[in-house]
């Protein structure tokens, strides 16, 4: 007699039926049109694209198969993920992961402490105009308060770089003046493009969640239509309004937990809160494509 056949997994079903295929392309196609438009503006075509997914999909079916159960697997793998068995060994030889988790830049976090803490705060908790040099508050105190690895000096320079600081010379001083805004490097910075990938990357993170019937995460938003160029403005200057009320109680609040989770073996959570606006109008029209264009761009012999 032979061995007895192996025992196919059970993987337990899900506790909320699951969106339709043909329903997730429809909305991942809303999702990706504006990305493939900077993609693009950026110089990567679909070839590059498509590369690049490869080792994102190896990585979440790997991760999709050891939450259900089951054993990651090379064929399990690229049943999954529609990866081919020799990418993903081949991947698997190159490691679990070829990316690296970004750390915040030292400048980010120079001007994050200069937000939250109270010291370098005004009376209505914006961050104060510091004098460059001398004892706390001022700039050089805020780093130091940071990192001793890095100079002030070097902070200081990247903050010009990235325009979030001036300086002024008042009565022989230096100061460095904040930008009230907050942290918003200039476009198409390295500083905005981190942003970029960390903002959608969690936003993105908990609208699957609620999809996936995981504990409900904050994912909400307004939405209206019909209104004016100047409504939309206006309504514009209301949600800037808005978020900042919001950002500084967060910033108040977290900052305080934080203080108190310090040397807790369970601080071990990590969390984003965020806010964003968009307006535009319906009724400029997308081009048209030309109708002599051909298929083919060859010009007649």
């Amino acid at each position: 007699m032979g061995r007895p056949p192996r025992r196919l997994p059970c993987p337990p079903p899900p506790e909320h039926p699951m969106p339709a295929s043909e329903d997730v392309l429809r909305a991942l196609a809303q999702v990706m049109a504006p990305l493939a438009r900077l993609l693009l503006a950026s110089g990567l075509d679909y070839t590059r694209l498509a590369a690049e997914l490869k080792p994102l999909f190896i990585e979440q079916a790997r991760l999709e198969l050891l939450r259900s159960g089951q054993k990651d697997t090379d064929s399990a793998i690229s049943l999954l993920s529609g990866v081919h068995r020799k990418d993903v060994r081949e991947w698997r030889m190159n490691g679990l992961s070829g990316r690296i988790a970004q750390e915040m830049s030292i400048s980010s976090q120079v001007f994050a402490r200069w937000v939250q803490d109270p010291l370098y705060r005004d009376r209505r908790k914006r961050p104060k105009p510091l004098p460059r040099l001398g004892p706390a508050p001022s700039f050089d105190s805020l780093a130091r308060s940071v990192t001793q690895d890095i100079h002030p000096f070097t902070a200081l320079t990247d903050l010009l770089r990235l325009g979030l600081v001036t300086v002024k010379t008042v009565k022989g001083q230096e100061w460095i003046v904040p930008h009230r805004e907050g942290f918003v490097p200039p476009p198409g910075s390295r500083d905005l493009l981190d942003l970029f990938g960390a903002n959608l990357s969690d936003h993105a993170a908990a609208a699957v969640g609620n999809l996936l019937g995981q504990p409900p995460q904050l994912e909400q938003s307004v939405f209206a239509e019909g209104v004016t160029p100047e409504s939309s403005r206006e309504l514009g200057e209301l949600a800037r309004k808005l978020w900042a009320q919001a950002r500084a109680e967060m910033i108040t609040e977290a900052t305080r937990r934080y203080a108190a989770d310090q040397g807790r073996a369970d601080a071990t959570c990590r969390l984003r809160f965020g806010a964003y606006y968009w307006a535009e109008d319906v009724s400029q029209q997308t081009p048209q494509p030309d109708p002599t264009a051909t298929g083919d761009d060859r010009d007649d012999a």
